[in-house]
């Protein structure tokens, strides 16, 4: 059950909203009209703000995910290479009944669609599926993946294991958009931005990740190869490699901007070359 927001919990969360509006508000102005929907997303944030202090801090994802959209877009916009671009959001895709995050489209009708999910997992105790992924051998025999139930061995694992399945689901999911959509040749760059605090998940991680999806192949020094292979064969599911690029941003909560951004994750060089964890 979510705790009480008591008078203190409430000042801080209006200090928080006021302090972030003030800051962002300006800026995304600064950009009219290239942004016309910019108070759409400052609104969204406001209202996450409003459903914490009515609902409790249990409902405080809604806050993260808004915030970090509201950081991607500044950072498209403040780039030099887009200073003549348009910046929608949560435009709707053609030949569907979604929407994707942003879209920004170039003079010359060339778009760059950015889809932006929040990876926080929910705390929670999975000594006993760790215990199944070592007796059951879910890891490579070459990979140690050594924790301590006393040392919150469970909650550790269960973060690790769920922000690993959100990569291939939030994946898997934009290219089902993509595939529906069917832009074609209009859409150059197709990013998935996957926003974390750098503890529950770090870039490293999703380095893993993208040598998987770049190649088919795991890393040998990647901890869930084998689980993911089994996942995927198990369930028959097809990567369409639609993604040209992989983003990464890092911003504790409470902060006002990110501490970092990254637009295009590379998989590191292979330790010893590539194994098929098959």
């Amino acid at each position: 059950m979510s705790r009480p927001i008591d008078d203190e919990d409430i000042a801080w969360l209006n200090g928080y909203e006021e302090s972030t509006l003030a800051y962002y508000r300006p800026r995304f102005a600064a950009y009219a009209p290239r942004f016309a929907t910019s108070e759409v997303l400052l609104a969204r944030f406001s209202a996450a703000i409003r459903e914490v202090i009515a609902q409790g801090r249990a409902h405080f994802r809604a806050v993260d995910e808004a915030h970090n959209e509201v950081c991607i877009a500044d950072a498209v916009l403040s780039d030099p290479s887009t200073s003549e671009a348009t910046l929608l959001y949560e435009p709707p895709l053609p030949n569907t009944d979604k929407t994707i995050d942003f879209v920004l489209r170039e003079v010359d009708g060339r778009l760059t669609l950015i889809d932006v999910k929040t990876i926080k997992p929910q705390p929670r105790d999975r000594w006993d599926q760790y215990q199944r992924a070592i007796q059951e051998g879910w890891l490579p025999k070459n990979v140690q993946f050594i924790l301590e139930q006393k040392w919150q061995g469970g909650e550790l694992w269960h973060t690790a294991f769920a922000s690993r399945s959100r990569f291939l689901e939030y994946t898997l999911g934009l290219e089902a958009k993509l595939a529906s959509a069917s832009y074609g040749g209009t859409a150059r760059c197709r990013i998935l931005m996957l926003c974390g605090e750098g503890f529950y998940w770090r870039q490293d991680e999703l380095e893993d990740f993208v040598a998987y999806y770049r190649t088919g192949l795991h890393r040998r020094d990647d901890p869930f190869a084998l689980a993911e292979t089994r996942h995927v064969q198990e369930n028959k599911l097809t990567l369409q490699h639609s993604i040209s690029s992989f983003g990464c941003l890092d911003r504790r909560q409470g902060d006002i901007q990110a501490r970092r951004i990254n637009w295009h994750v590379q998989s590191p060089p292979p330790p010893l070359g590539l194994c098929n964890a098959g």
